[in-house]
């Protein structure tokens, strides 16, 4: 990858950008080796190769015609070359099983992201769908 992630909020960028490319070399590359990933739906994959793995594979269906555009919504400095950025997203143009239009998607995806030789790679990522309607008590609810 050409790419060098300079600051935290650059991977969430790097990220998007290489899922538009649809472009999983430049994708994997942004992971460290022993990087964690939990996507929407709760599969966890241990390491760059299984995260490269199974984003190839959805790329190659359900996200092929795909679309992430979305904005930094934090970055926070955990300690010296450690720090958390939330990317709020909006996923256009994926499709379901049968080949239909799958709708769109918003989403907070949480990346912990670990200052290296070679720049910013991602440690951790945690992607949540957002669910229409869904409510949370209040956070003095039951007290």
């Amino acid at each position: 990858m050409g790419l060098v992630v300079a600051k935290p909020e650059d991977a969430a960028t790097a990220f998007a950008d290489a899922w538009n490319r649809h472009d999983m070399d430049d994708f994997a590359a942004l992971f460290t080796d022993d990087a964690n990933f939990v996507n929407v739906v709760g599969m966890w994959w241990k390491n760059r190769t299984e995260i490269e793995q199974a984003h190839r594979a959805t790329h190659e269906a359900m996200f092929r015609d795909s679309r992430l555009e979305g904005v930094v919504s934090s970055v926070v400095e955990l300690s010296s070359g450690l720090a958390s950025v939330h990317y709020t997203w909006i996923l256009t143009g994926a499709s379901t099983p049968d080949g239909s239009s799958a709708g769109t998607r918003e989403g907070i995806l949480l990346l912990v992201v670990k200052e290296e030789q070679v720049g910013w790679r991602i440690k951790v990522a945690q992607n949540t769908d957002i669910v229409p309607g869904a409510i949370a008590p209040p956070p003095n609810a039951g007290r």
